[in-house]
């Protein structure tokens, strides 16, 4: 007997520190971090207009770069190649969409599945963009999904958003935010924060106030309270813009349920929140009913929603906005072209 309860308690001490070893550093609720910026030196650089009227800027959830199947059910482990040659391929998509300021979303800095590859580093190294901003938003020493095999299991995670810019980032400041109350602890020591991932860019003479996120995907009260969280952060910190993953569709989408993963957004207001931002959106809603299908971002290999958004105040002017086509990730990219300021010449002068 005494055995066996000795058995009993080191098997129950050896299942804790594994878990408290496993989802170290064990971040449940919001915090405010200060990350910092990194200057990287790329291979091509090309010259940029130091005073612009017009940016291009662009925002992609690349889901590590896996393509279908990152979620989980349809996940295998890949070789380190796939991801190299991954890389090359979307950061030459992205130097030819020709974006000053690039919002990324799911990307990963050091994580065993991707082979420890920091995929901002090398995108930006390659794509051309000497500013980045990192927001480590999954940080775990061992992450055991796919639960089976074991050999699938993601492992070390080091994952989250990024923001990459041809022009300065002055300011950098991340608010990770709480996980969903409606998920047990024990779940949430392994699962990703949502965040804000806020900057300033120096762009011309002006500061540009920009916040890259991404937003729960699997509760919909946990989403509606971070819009409402994003629209105080808009009306008290003079944000110019915001781009990311909102997962959520827009109010007038006919279909809301019955997708090819079971996700279901009936009853959402997340979208009708967001509207009482001050903020508009690239592609308005009155656009986006003609033909809904032509702004569908996901699944990228047969589009059927949109989840993916830019939002800008009034005063900068909207010229042009579009999905564009890729197969790099399971999300298509958005890309929208800004008028900042008045040009400095007449184009019509000669």
């Amino acid at each position: 007997m005494k055995m066996l309860l000795w058995t009993l308690l080191t098997f129950v001490i050896s299942l804790l520190a594994i878990l408290t070893w496993a989802s170290y550093p064990w971040s449940l609720g919001e915090s405010v971090v200060h990350p910092v910026i990194k200057n990287i030196e790329p291979i091509d650089m090309m010259e940029v207009d130091e005073h612009p009227a017009v940016i291009k800027v662009l925002t992609f959830n690349i889901g590590f770069l896996y393509g279908r199947g990152s979620e989980g059910p349809e996940y295998n482990h890949r070789k380190r190649d796939y991801y190299e040659n991954a890389l090359n391929k979307i950061s030459q998509e992205i130097k030819d969409w020709g974006a000053e300021v690039v919002f990324l979303q799911e990307i990963d800095f050091d994580s065993s599945r991707s082979h420890s590859i920091d995929q901002a580093e090398f995108i930006a190294k390659m794509a051309g963009y000497p500013y980045v901003a990192e927001a480590a938003s999954w940080d775990a020493n061992y992450i055991p999904f796919p639960y089976w095999p074991l050999t699938n299991n993601f492992g070390q995670m080091k994952s989250g958003g990024a923001i990459l810019s041809k022009y300065p980032i002055t300011f950098h400041e991340v608010t990770l935010l709480a996980k969903p109350q409606s998920q047990p602890w024990w779940y949430n020591l392994f699962y990703l924060h949502r965040y804000f991932q806020k900057a300033t860019l120096r762009i011309g003479d002006k500061d540009f106030n920009v916040i890259n996120l991404h937003l729960e995907a699997f509760d919909k009260l946990d989403r509606q309270l971070q819009v409402t969280k994003l629209i105080h952060k808009v009306k008290n910190e003079n944000i110019d813009m915001i781009a990311g993953d909102f997962n959520m569709l827009p109010t007038s989408a006919l279909k809301k349920s019955k997708f090819f993963n079971d996700d279901e957004y009936e009853n959402d207001s997340s979208f009708s929140i967001m509207n009482q931002s001050g903020l508009s959106e690239v592609i308005p809603e009155e656009i986006y009913q003609k033909s809904e299908s032509l702004y569908f971002t996901f699944p990228a290999w047969a589009p059927d929603r949109r989840l993916d958004y830019i939002w800008f105040r009034p005063g900068l002017k909207m010229m042009k906005a579009e999905v564009l086509p890729s197969a790099s990730s399971d999300h298509l990219p958005l890309r929208a072209i800004f008028q900042i300021s008045e040009p400095r010449f007449n184009p019509y002068s000669q």
